[in-house]
């Protein structure tokens, strides 16, 4: 099984409609009635250390999670917020590499069948190697890449090439800003199940108010491209999950899972039980 094929099934299975006695009904991607909304959750791979990160994101999984993003630590994370600016600092000083991480998300494979995608920065990838880096998540396991900074329209690099190769999902990032048009042009050249719609503008973190608007817009995104829509940036609480059911097919919830991270930690608690209690709570 490729990856795009993992996380299509896994779209399948997470938006099905339940219809009683613990059935369900899988629908089509034009269909939205009474469809469940999946759940993909973040974490910094090696925060707040190697062992932790991996029970960590185990329990995110097993506590309903039906997608994992899976960052690499970087010095310059230009997309997030101080809270998870923080957490890869904190993964770099646990001395976290772009190899040890590869090496704990093939671990994880053999324990879950949850779709790993890995969120990454360009510089990460191209410090490894293109080519290397996606043959090495194709043997891992991972399905796929998230990467806010990659120029969709850089052909040199061959990243999107080298994925579309290996069965991997390059997920474009459509920001708030992106028109309609260019939505659907990244759509069509893109192998990908699905898209990643930025909610609002700025870096990740602070709550996203979901107005009228943005979920008009992810139903316009939905439909114009016809991609399954991943929506996030300021995910935090439950009734912003539920508020993106039938506009979304997927709500990302990242920051918040490392502040519960950050807060267990502190405290002297278990950050992998943190964040199932966390995980649960927003289902």
């Amino acid at each position: 099984m490729t990856g795009i094929d993992r996380i299509t099934r896994a779209f399948e299975v997470s938006n099905a409609t339940r219809i009683g006695g613990g059935r369900v009904a899988t629908r089509t991607i034009d269909d939205t009635s009474s469809r469940r909304i999946a759940l993909m959750t973040h974490a910094v791979v090696g925060y707040p250390d190697m062992r932790s990160s991996a029970r960590i994101l185990a329990e995110m999984a097993a506590a309903g999670a039906d997608f994992l993003e899976a960052q690499l630590p970087f010095s310059d994370p230009s997309a997030d917020g101080a809270s998870i600016v923080e957490a890869n600092y904190g993964a770099l000083g646990a001395g976290s590499s772009t190899r040890s991480c590869l090496a704990a998300l093939e671990l994880l494979r053999t324990s879950t069948e949850v779709p790993i995608l890995v969120m990454s920065y360009v510089n990460v990838l191209y410090a490894y190697g293109i080519d290397a880096i996606v043959e090495r998540a194709a043997k891992t396991g991972i399905d796929g890449f998230i990467v806010p900074d990659y120029p969709d329209d850089e052909a040199e690099l061959g990243l999107a090439e080298s994925c579309a190769a290996a069965g991997l999902a390059l997920v474009p990032l459509i920001a708030p800003t992106t028109s309609y048009e260019r939505a659907q042009e990244l759509a069509s050249a893109s192998a990908s199940p699905f898209l990643y719609a930025v909610t609002r503008l700025g870096v990740t973190g602070r709550k996203t108010e979901l107005d009228s608007g943005s979920i008009d817009r992810l139903k316009t995104l939905r439909s114009r491209t016809g991609k399954r829509i991943a929506a996030g940036f300021g995910i935090r609480e439950k009734s912003q999950v539920l508020a993106l059911e039938g506009a979304a097919d997927c709500a990302i919830v990242g920051s918040a899972l490392v502040d519960e991270i950050r807060s267990a930690v502190a405290s002297g608690g278990d950050p992998a039980a943190a964040v199932g209690k966390f995980v649960r709570s927003l289902r």
